[in-house]
């Protein structure tokens, strides 16, 4: 009898000791791992850490090194472990989620360029393979022509021509003097939606991509937890990845103050007309800058406002959705009822707006920021709506800290729509920052302003005017004073020590 009490008492602490040691484990990796994303404060590590301890030592004098422990006490002592155990595979499950997203999207891949191999409908050539020996125009303007030109040599030898401009390049083609011709995709998504498509009847038989030179990237010396910076955040058509230069259909400058808790949230309409960074001659759309990179987008907003940019955020359409309904659906304010068709991830679904607040979906929310023909005011009204929802992303995000700390898994389901400029660490300060002392941001949004005109443009040629908006200078002014007005930070009045 005193052997098999014995005995079992050897099991017991046995079976002990091997749960101490996975908690152990457990507690250890999660430390690493809290240490590792680097959005915790000292203080609230450093109580973890003593806890984590705490309960470890506790439980391992109870489970094994106290050998008269009573079962009962083993038995809570066991629960207490397990649960700790369980409490940091859970944390843990938290904190990979949110190493994944950082490590995506500030992951600084060079971008990429697709391009289309183009021909008539009524063409032999219905396939790439059939291509070969044939003859094949590229545009000579195009910077990446070259590029684009040696990479389908490599995949089937053809006969290369170069043309002067877009208009002598489509020419050719529906006059058969060239068998096909090779355009960035989105360019020739542009194109399609001008009435006066040179393309309309012609089709794609390839498509292939050539990776950028990755250019030099400016690091900003700024520290975003107490100095005011600005933010180009950049809303990307692109139908192949978020890593593919597209029209950057949404143009909004971001003023962030963390000392003061405000932001100020610029719209710049896509159709503004705007001379591209180091071109000269005719002028473009902002929303063409996109197709030479976010980099072009960048410096030529920087020239437009006379201002200079921090950092970058390119985000996909569909990372609204995602984000919205990770969200549990945000409030939006319409001025107008509207009934608009939305299609996002392939399913269809009817969004009606009633005059007013109302609460909707992602799917909803990103219908909302996209329309514009419903305005009379066209792509300006929509700006500012796409800034409402912006702000209502933010307010719902820092209305709690249940939200905040939601953010791995909101930012993870988008992380592959989402790219930005931003450091790790600095990300993970901003966060540490608003976690420790959370901040009810105040923002403000305005926009610029102007009139419609038909215009040549740089990327469309002189021979085809486009829909163009021509910016006021009392707008940009405004503009350009506000910015300002965001970047100074209040000094701290002097205390009287006499008092």
């Amino acid at each position: 009898m005193e052997k098999k009490s014995t005995k079992t008492k050897l099991i017991s602490r046995t079976l002990g000791f091997v749960i101490v040691a996975i908690q152990a484990v457990a507690s250890v990796l999660l430390v690493v791992s809290l240490l590792n994303i680097n959005i915790v404060s000292s203080t609230i590590l450093i109580i973890i850490i003593a806890v984590l301890a705490v309960l470890l030592i506790f439980n391992a004098i109870k489970l094994f090194i106290q050998k008269n422990a009573s079962m009962s006490a083993k038995a809570f002592c066991a629960i207490l472990a397990l649960l700790c155990i369980a409490a940091s595979l859970f944390a843990m499950r938290y904190t990979d989620a949110f190493n994944s997203f950082l490590s995506k999207v500030t992951e600084q891949k060079p971008e990429t360029k697709e391009y289309s191999v183009v021909v008539m409908n009524d063409s032999n050539i219905k396939d790439i393979s059939i291509l070969k020996n044939h003859s094949v125009g590229f545009l000579k303007t195009d910077t990446k022509a070259g590029n684009a030109e040696q990479h389908l040599q490599n995949v089937i030898k053809i006969n290369s021509d170069f043309y002067e401009d877009l208009d002598t390049l489509t020419s050719a083609l529906s006059a058969t003097l060239t068998d096909a011709i090779v355009l960035e995709t989105s360019r020739l998504e542009a194109l399609e939606e001008e009435p006066d498509n040179p393309l309309e009847n012609t089709q794609v038989i390839y498509t292939y991509e050539i990776e950028l030179e990755e250019k030099d990237k400016t690091i900003s010396e700024k520290e975003i937890t107490t100095e005011p910076f600005i933010v180009y955040i950049s809303g990307s058509d692109s139908r192949v990845g978020i890593k593919a230069t597209a029209r950057s259909d949404v143009n909004i400058i971001a003023v962030v103050n963390p000392k003061e808790g405000k932001i100020l949230l610029v719209s710049i309409p896509r159709d503004t007309y705007v001379q591209l960074h180091d071109t000269t001659g005719l002028r473009d759309k902002l929303t063409h800058a996109g197709i030479y990179g976010i980099n072009m987008s960048k410096t030529t907003i920087e020239d437009f406002l006379g201002i200079k940019i921090d950092h970058t955020i390119k985000v996909g359409f569909e990372a609204v959705v995602k984000v919205v309904d990770e969200l549990d659906g945000i409030d939006i304010t319409s001025d107008q009822a509207m009934k608009l068709n939305a299609t996002t991830g392939g399913n269809k679904k009817i969004c009606e707006y009633t005059e007013g607040t109302q609460h909707v979906d992602g799917a909803c929310a990103l219908r909302f920021a996209r329309e514009r023909k419903s305005y009379e005011r066209g792509d300006r009204h929509r700006g500012e709506n796409q800034q409402q929802v912006i702000t209502s992303i933010i307010a719902r995000l820092t209305s709690s800290k249940d939200y905040l700390l939601k953010a791995p898994s909101i930012l993870d389901a988008a992380a592959d729509l989402f790219e930005t400029s931003f450091e790790r660490d600095d990300i993970t300060a901003f966060i540490r920052m608003q976690l420790t002392n959370p901040i009810k941001w105040q923002t403000e949004s305005i926009s610029i302003d102007g009139a419609g005109s038909m215009q040549p443009t740089y990327s469309m040629g002189a021979n085809r005017p486009l829909y163009v908006m021509l910016a006021s200078e009392d707008s940009i002014a405004t503009a350009k004073n506000k910015i300002n007005e965001y970047l100074t930070v209040a000094e701290e009045e002097p205390v009287d020590e006499s008092e």
